[in-house]
């Protein structure tokens, strides 16, 4: 699929292609945004989980009260504000992604989404595909840029894992009640 530069085209859906791999590249750099074990008390600090697929950058963060996603690329960022439930519920979805194992027959290959992420404003910001065949399972980031155009990245199911933990750390986080 391919998609030429005009003017409602962004930085995140520029390329006059917008399927890239990632496979190959290194998935994420992880700052302790992972689901508290013990529900043990939150000290306030934003904490935050970044990730890089293709020429996207996607950073996560949340501080008690609240869960905010960057979506950065070739200089334009996109930020969404998320609540802390739809985060949780997002994060579970992608997380269910990761059981599917490969197809048995021709006839079994299917994709697989997780939802995209909505934020509080109602605006769709990134989803997760699983594409399965007989030979393997592959992931897809789906990432929304202007005008509604769709973005989509091969990338990895450590990644895939990296973000489902990272969103359900995010949501606990986010969960904290603020302290005064």
């Amino acid at each position: 699929m391919g998609a030429g530069t005009s003017p409602e085209d962004d930085a995140l859906t520029w390329r006059t292609t917008v399927v890239d791999d990632d496979r190959s590249r290194p998935a994420s750099d992880l700052n302790e945004l992972t689901p508290l074990a013990s529900g043990g008390p939150v000290d306030g600090t934003p904490q935050t989980a970044g990730f890089r697929v293709g020429a996207l950058r996607l950073e996560l963060t949340a501080s008690p009260g609240a869960a905010r996603l960057v979506v950065a690329a070739n200089g334009s960022r996109d930020i969404y504000v998320v609540e802390p439930n739809t985060l949780a519920a997002w994060a579970a979805d992608v997380g269910r992604l990761l059981s599917l194992g490969q197809a048995t027959h021709p006839s079994h290959r299917a994709d697989y989404r997780a939802p995209f992420l909505i934020d509080r404003e109602g605006r769709q910001s990134v989803a997760l595909e699983a594409l399965v065949t007989e030979r393997a399972v592959g992931y897809r980031l789906l990432v929304t840029g202007a005008a509604g155009r769709v973005a989509g990245l091969m990338t990895t199911a450590e990644l895939v894992r990296e973000v489902a933990d990272a969103a359900a750390g995010a949501a606990v986080v986010a969960s904290t009640p603020v302290s005064s």
